[in-house]
């Protein structure tokens, strides 16, 4: 069989890992803002990172609920200085390399569809229009837009449905997070593991990654070549 589309996780496969040593500096400034601690600042973004993804948290949400945890008023320009580091934050991370445009290129070439599913906070839909990756994504599932986060079967078939194929018609790319590869073979994708860098990530034990034997690429050009060969 044909395969008719590749659906990618983001970070980690078409930009960078989230990385930990940056955001953290981040949601030091934001503690600042607010004039609350920071390891309790991180502690609470930590303990509500679920909601965030789920949806259940805007980012402006987020930072009143952290007030009200820690018995403290944030005021309207504390939020707002405190959201719009965020927003920076979130849109230079949404910044993809040379390389993986022009394999995104050669992709579309090939009239493949291409889509996109990734667990992620509330800023993430607003702020990817704005990413040179758009033009080339079909379509994008966004866990906190549906409720629901990989590896839940539902998300990857919320994605097929969109994108008008059949799970076994899919390949999936992702660098392994969030059992992302163990949850799209389940639906009958076909998982391919994009190697990352993980020494400045939050998760940096992945068993899934750890005990991966499965097909590997470095570089998104690569599935020029290899998804024709699977088919």
């Amino acid at each position: 069989m044909s395969y008719k589309a590749i659906i990618f996780d983001l970070y980690g496969t078409l930009v960078g890992n989230f990385s930990r040593k940056a955001y953290d500096k981040t949601q030091e400034q934001m503690a600042k803002i607010l004039g609350v601690p920071y390891q309790k600042f991180w502690q609470i973004k930590a303990e509500t990172i679920k909601d965030r993804s789920l949806g259940n948290l805007s980012a402006e949400e987020n930072i009143v609920e952290i007030g009200r945890r820690l018995n403290v008023r944030v005021d309207k320009t504390q939020i707002e200085k405190t959201l719009a580091l965020n927003y920076e934050f979130t849109k230079n991370s949404l910044v993809p390399e040379p390389e993986v445009l022009e394999g995104l290129v050669q992709l579309k070439r090939s009239s493949l569809l291409l889509g996109l599913i990734t667990n992620c906070n509330p800023t993430v839909p607003m702020l990817f229009p704005q990413s040179p990756l758009a033009q080339y994504i079909d379509m994008s599932v966004f866990s906190c837009e549906e409720r629901i986060k990989k590896p839940s079967r539902r998300i990857y078939e919320i994605a097929c449905e969109r994108l008008n194929v059949k799970p076994e018609e899919c390949v999936y790319v992702g660098d392994g997070s969030s059992e992302e590869l163990t949850g799209a073979a389940s639906v009958g994708m076909r998982p391919i593991l994009k190697r990352a860098d993980l020494t400045d990530v939050y998760d940096k034990h992945r068993p899934e990654v750890e005990n991966w034997e499965g097909l590997v690429i470095d570089e998104i050009s690569e599935l020029c070549n290899i998804v024709p060969e699977l088919a």
